[in-house]
């Protein structure tokens, strides 16, 4: 469980969710929908019980977990002055696991030019970058928060059908 002072934040949480699934977390505003991702994340802490990925505890070998996910915030902060292309190399070079051949696919169904600033993107191609660099070293945990926020309806249904195939 987790709060905000006297707010409730989630309590009581018990998921499972299985190899192959996608799971949509569907709730209105102030539901702890992110507020559970951040805890799986161990980007916050639980006051009380236990979150784990892969059987790794996220508190406890959260480093471990996090080599398994790729992750897509709702809230997503990017460096500015940098390159699409320099952020997506920066990453690959933290993590290790790049497959620069689809990261090349996928920047090019989803129509992003990666060699502008980030500054210069669009708030759609700000989310695309971001998809692309929770996808590219193909995670065995896609966890995508509001991942279609800001596309135009023909990205959101590239989006939905890269999840279909990530999913297979």
């Amino acid at each position: 469980s987790y709060s905000y002072g006297k707010q409730r934040g989630i309590v009581d949480v018990d998921l499972t969710i299985d190899k192959g699934e996608v799971f949509g977390f569907l709730g209105p505003n102030g539901a702890g929908k992110t507020t559970t991702l951040r805890l799986l994340l161990d980007v916050i802490r639980p006051k009380q019980g236990t979150a784990s990925i892969f059987g790794f505890d996220c508190q406890q070998n959260g480093v471990a977990a996090r080599k398994h996910v790729g992750y897509l915030p709702g809230e997503l902060a990017l460096p500015g002055n940098m390159r699409g292309r320099s952020y997506l190399n920066m990453l690959d070079a933290m993590r290790g696991q790049a497959d620069p051949d689809y990261r090349r696919q996928l920047c090019g169904r989803l129509d992003l030019d990666v060699s502008r600033r980030i500054r210069e993107y669009s708030r759609g191609n700000k989310q695309k970058l971001g998809l692309v660099a929770a996808m590219m070293h193909k995670p065995d945990l896609l966890i995508l928060d509001e991942p279609t926020s800001g596309l135009d309806p023909l990205v959101q249904q590239t989006v939905l059908e890269l999840v279909r195939e990530t999913r297979a």
